[in-house]
C-alpha cells in the first residue's frame, strides 16, 4: 500500500510489466479515494505522479496513453495543441461571422 492506494504489480493483461519495459521507474497505483488508476515514476521523486488514467480497467489503452504522454514527446504534444487551438479559433470566428451575417440578412 502507498498513500491512498495500492501498487498494482501484476494484472490480467500484464500492463504493469509492459509499462516497466517502457521505463523501469513506472508503476501503477489504484487510488482508493478516487477509484482511479495512476501511473507513477519512481525516478521523478518526490513527486512521482505522471498521469491519472481515464479508464476503469488496465488494458492496451493504458500503454498507448503512457507512450503518448511521455516527456520526450513534449514538443510534439505542444505543437499539436497549438494546431488544435488555432483550428478551434478559426471555427469559432467563422461561426460568429455566420451568426452576424444571418442577423443582418447577408
Amino acid at each position: 500500500m502507498i498513500g491512498n492506494g495500492r501498487v498494482i504489480d501484476d494484472d490480467l493483461f500484464g500492463i504493469a510489466g509492459r509499462l516497466k519495459s517502457i521505463d523501469d521507474g513506472y508503476y501503477i497505483v489504484l487510488n482508493y479515494k478516487t477509484g482511479k488508476f495512476e501511473v507513477h515514476n519512481s525516478k521523478c521523486a518526490p513527486r512521482t505522479l505522471c498521469l491519472v488514467l481515464p479508464f476503469e480497467t488496465l488494458d492496451e489503452r493504458t500503454v498507448r496513453k503512457v507512450n503518448m504522454t511521455r516527456a520526450e514527446r513534449i514538443k510534439e504534444l505542444l505543437a499539436q495543441a497549438e494546431r488544435d487551438n488555432e483550428l478551434l479559433e478559426r471555427r469559432s470566428k467563422a461561426a460568429a461571422l455566420d451568426r452576424i451575417l444571418s442577423k443582418v440578412g447577408g
